[in-house]
Formats: structure tokens, C-alpha cells, sequence
């Protein structure tokens, strides 16, 4: 990972990273669900990781 200096970074160019657990408690993410993301992206993630990675169930329209 790299260090970027936050003065000379545009507001363009930051990602709001979030606690994994803390977004699975807010979006309602199953904890088994919330341990497999851990393990798979660490503590903190982007927003769009998060989305990327979340197995949801299939819901049978029929």
C-alpha cells in the first residue's frame, strides 16, 4: 500500500473506507456472511469492494 501526502490530494481522488464489520451491521449482512468478507478483504474495505464481494441469496420470484 502506499502513503499518499493528504495536502496534495484531491477530493476527486478520496475513497471513504469503511469497517467491515460496521457496514455488515448496517446493511444487515448475516455474520457468516461478515466473517467469509473479513477474510477475504481484511478489516477495512471500499465501499465499492464491499459491494463487489457480497454474496447475497437468490430470492425465487416463482
Amino acid at each position: 500500500m502506499r502513503h499518499a501526502d493528504i495536502g496534495k490530494l484531491h477530493e476527486s481522488q478520496a475513497k471513504h473506507v469503511w469497517d467491515v464489520a460496521e457496514y455488515c451491521r448496517r446493511s444487515g449482512i448475516h455474520e457468516a456472511e461478515e466473517r467469509r468478507l473479513i477474510k477475504v478483504l481484511g478489516r477495512y474495505a471500499s465501499s465499492h469492494e464491499l459491494q463487489m464481494n457480497v454474496v447475497r441469496p437468490q430470492k425465487r420470484i416463482r
